[in-house]
């Protein structure tokens, strides 16, 4: 078959680093990126000024990245069919390319009218994994091992560039005004990839060092716990790179005091895949 012009739609997955779609998109003929701000997020119960700031700010350093690698990131506000239509009829794209995602009510509809668009379309979507939910779980029986497997198997990772599928200047992104928030008053975390990235070595270097205590109290979960959970929720770091990078630091550490306050942190990495998973089974719950 003929190489594709490819987009790359980024959902909770804003980095470079372990991206199996990105790397995906690099066997493609030109490939542009593409992040939709959608209604149907912001006038949700779970979305806050907090959340859309943090998404911004990591997609402005993923911009950065991507153009530094060839590839235009395309940010549009609007709900998915839409966009996907008019970005159709401007690029005429073959190939759409992205993560699976497990989320609330409106996401699953987005992607069955996703599915339904591409296939009138005859435009080809593949869906990749990221976490360790298992997409039409018959039976959990096993599923502890899965998860092991996915979070063992090698990092996705970029070698080289990308032939833009369009112009690599883009508008500015929307600021949290124009979205039709306030601002929130609020000191956030860095975003974006290395803030992630630098947030997981502090943590594993030091302050995860009392972790197993730590966490049991709003003084000290601060700074014991890892912080990485609004880049674990928006994906400025892949789930299978904190497991990695975590187990290593438990094998590799003489401090054995360490290694255990780990342990427990790897078992609530589990955790987290596992109610996600029965989101994902019985959403009715």
């Amino acid at each position: 078959m003929p190489a594709l012009r490819t987009l790359v739609w980024f959902k909770r997955d804003l980095r470079v680093h372990d991206h199996a779609p990105l790397v995906a998109a690099q066997r493609s003929a030109d490939a542009a990126g593409l992040f939709i701000i959608e209604p149907e997020w912001l006038h949700s119960p779970e979305c806050d000024a907090q959340h859309v700031d943090f998404v911004l700010r990591s997609l402005q350093e993923l911009r950065e990245a991507l153009a530094a690698r060839g590839m235009p990131l395309l940010v549009r506000v609007g709900s998915a069919v839409p966009v996907l239509a008019q970005l159709h009829a401007e690029l005429g794209f073959g190939q759409l390319l992205s993560h699976e995602e497990t989320g609330p009510g409106w996401s699953y509809v987005r992607d069955v009218q996703v599915g339904q668009w591409c296939q009138a379309q005859q435009v080809v979507w593949q869906e990749f994994t990221q976490t360790g939910v298992v997409r039409r779980l018959r039976s959990r029986s096993g599923w502890a091992g899965r998860w092991q497997a996915r979070m063992d198997a090698p990092l996705q990772l970029l070698e080289g560039g990308f032939v833009a599928a369009a112009p690599l200047d883009q508008p500015a992104l929307p600021s949290l005004a124009e979205l039709g928030f306030s601002p929130h008053g609020r000191q956030l975390q860095r975003a974006g990839e290395k803030a992630a990235r630098r947030t997981l070595q502090t943590f594993l270097a030091e302050r995860g060092y009392d972790y197993r205590k730590a966490l049991s109290s709003p003084l000290s979960a601060q700074d014991g716990c890892s912080r990485l959970s609004p880049h674990l929720a928006f994906g400025t770091v892949s789930l299978r790179t904190v497991h990695q990078a975590t187990e290593v630091t438990i094998a590799n550490t003489p401090d054995r005091t360490l290694a255990h306050a780990l342990r427990g942190f790897a078992g609530r990495l589990r955790w987290h895949c596992h109610f996600m998973q029965k989101l994902e089974d019985e959403p009715g719950h």
